[in-house]
């Protein structure tokens, strides 16, 4: 299992309080969604400053614009395969996961 933290790749105290997360109707396994504002994108860390691979990641992913989703599974029996489940890699096996795919379909943006 990954934990969300993990997962997600943002820092402890960016993780949405579960007060937050949202019930979709039409999207049920997401969870929470956000959107990247200009105060997010953070400075180049200096070249002598040591930061840990996670950090240095979280700062990278920070200077482009994006759209972070949550997405839980966590009721669902295909829990277990989520990373299956998400790609619906098969139908009969994976269909928990048609409405994230739906939902990223109705979200695209070019």
């Amino acid at each position: 299992m990954v934990g969300w933290r993990t997962s997600s790749i943002r820092r402890q105290h960016e993780l949405p309080k579960s007060s937050e997360l949202i019930k979709n109707d039409k999207y049920p396994h997401i969870v929470y969604e956000e959107q990247s504002t200009q105060d997010d994108v953070c400075n180049k860390a200096s070249l002598d400053q040591k930061l840990d691979l996670e950090e240095e990641m979280i700062r990278g992913l920070n200077q482009v614009p994006w759209t972070r989703v949550d997405v839980s599974f966590q009721k669902s029996r295909q829990r277990y395969i989520a990373h299956s489940t998400i790609q619906v890699k098969s139908y009969w096996l994976n269909s928990d996961g048609a409405d994230v795919v739906f939902h990223m379909i109705d979200n695209f943006v070019l």
